[in-house]
């Protein structure tokens, strides 16, 4: 943690706690909805490709059919990971298989079999055909060790493919004995399963698909330059030409721009050094499970034990004049946020050094959404009657927000206001004052001694 001296008109730059000593000896006696990220799963063996699936934290294991694993599987690609580390924090995740490619697929008991999706998870799925004493058989489907499916008493192909099976898609062989009659088969594993690399293309196919959908952060894991590119002019077409709130969270990036927070070292997490990329799940969750009247400085990251590439005193401060988010340790020694800030640090007006605080970002882009939400095209008259109604609303979403400490200073006579010269035919022009509370988060403490 920070501290040491400080002076009151240079200030600091490191979030901490600063204390200065005088002595006053003297001759005389002195007198506070959001939660949703996305993440694409580069590099998934298994499947459906580019399709947004949508995981809740509450049952963040009830797409396992689609993904192959549970998010607690230590999968080959490591996908699972960032999930179990975006729900520390978020409520909702989207994930969006960019590439998967060829099935698995299988032949015996009378039917073709191929797995739903293409990788070569679908090699671990294997079934059997067991016949049932009542009549028909006992059909069971493994992924791996784990039994996923089992259907009892099954009398043919036909109503074996009625049943619908989320892991594997059965068909009749035409060349069985008989064809359409299920046949006992101890068990026949799927096999030809392939994965096909991502491109830049299917990156590009991933934050075209993130038009479609609501969220708060994106984790974007991707350590090629190149696409850095891609999520900035992605994210600053969602924010300044759709009006959504939205932020990227990607490795070592220097995007001087409050979408992106650039994630520059990582934590150790159950004895594993996560990558940056890897570090910035955990930041897109816990950046949009964060509220508008919460700050991520000084967060515990839960289950870390140490740090991947700390920071010094020295490099902390210039770490943060780059706009840069980093782990640092607590006094207590364990991993923390340092400071929640974004990777903005070109400041000209009518943007300051607020819109680098990522608390603030919030209650700009939560605000930004409440006026979305209240004020949608037709509700209201443009006239002095729906004036006052649309001024009247205005002033109450501006009370929800002081209320809960997201604003303050607010002026109802004045920060809320239609521009009643201005709007006309189809057209209503709203001047709004807005104060964000910012979290304390440098503390200056001038100690007198006596």
């Amino acid at each position: 943690m920070a501290g040491g001296n400080f002076d009151i008109l240079a200030g600091k730059v490191r979030p901490g706690t600063y204390t200065n000593f005088e002595s006053t000896r003297n001759d005389y006696t002195g007198v506070s909805e959001r939660g949703t990220t996305v993440i694409p799963l580069i590099g998934h063996d298994y499947g459906p490709e580019k399709k947004m699936i949508l995981l809740t934290n509450s049952s963040p294991d009830a797409r396992f059919d689609m993904l192959g694993y549970s998010i607690f599987d230590n999968d080959p690609g490591g996908n699972m990971l960032l999930l179990r580390e975006a729900f520390k924090s978020a409520r909702y995740v989207y994930v969006y298989i960019t590439k998967t490619g060829t099935p698995a697929s299988g032949l015996g008991g009378g039917v073709k079999a191929k797995a739903r999706f293409g990788g070569t998870r679908g090699n671990a799925l294997r079934y059997s055909f067991v016949e049932n004493p009542a009549g028909g058989f006992d059909i069971t489907i493994f992924l791996g060790a784990d039994r996923v499916s089992f259907y009892e008493g099954v009398p043919d192909v036909a109503a074996l493919i009625a049943e619908n099976s989320r892991f594997i898609d059965f068909t009749v062989d035409s060349d069985a004995t008989t064809p359409g009659e299920l046949e006992e088969i101890a068990g026949i594993t799927l096999t030809g399963g392939t994965d096909v690399p991502t491109t830049n293309t299917d990156i590009s196919a991933f934050t075209d698909a993130l038009d479609n959908i609501r969220f708060n952060t994106v984790c974007f894991p991707v350590e090629d330059p190149t696409l850095h590119t891609a999520i900035r002019t992605k994210i600053s077409y969602l924010r300044r030409n759709v009006g959504r709130g939205v932020q990227a969270v990607v490795p070592d990036f220097s995007a001087d721009f409050e979408g992106i927070i650039s994630v520059t070292n990582s934590p150790v997490v159950d004895g594993a050094a996560l990558t940056h990329a890897q570090a910035c799940a955990w930041v897109a969750g816990a950046s949009a499970g964060a509220s508008y009247v919460q700050s991520l400085t000084y967060r515990r990251y839960i289950g870390a034990t140490d740090i991947v590439d700390p920071k010094d005193n020295e490099e902390s401060i210039a770490a943060i004049r780059a706009g840069e988010f980093f782990f640092s340790f607590s006094e207590s020694g364990e991993v923390i946020v340092e400071y929640d800030i974004n990777s903005l640090t070109t400041f000209v007006k009518p943007v300051d050094k607020t819109y680098s605080k990522n608390r603030v970002m919030r209650v700009f882009d939560t605000f930004k959404e409440a006026l979305q939400v209240n004020f949608p095209p037709n509700k209201f008259d443009n006239s002095p009657t729906g004036w006052d109604v649309m001024e009247g609303l205005g002033k109450a979403i501006l009370k929800r927000f002081e209320d809960v400490g997201a604003v303050k200073n607010v002026d109802y006579d004045n920060d809320f206001l239609v521009d009643r010269e201005l709007s006309t035919g189809d057209e209503v022009y709203f001047v709004v004052g807005l104060e964000p509370v910012d979290s304390a988060e440098k503390l200056f403490f001038t100690v007198k001694t006596r």
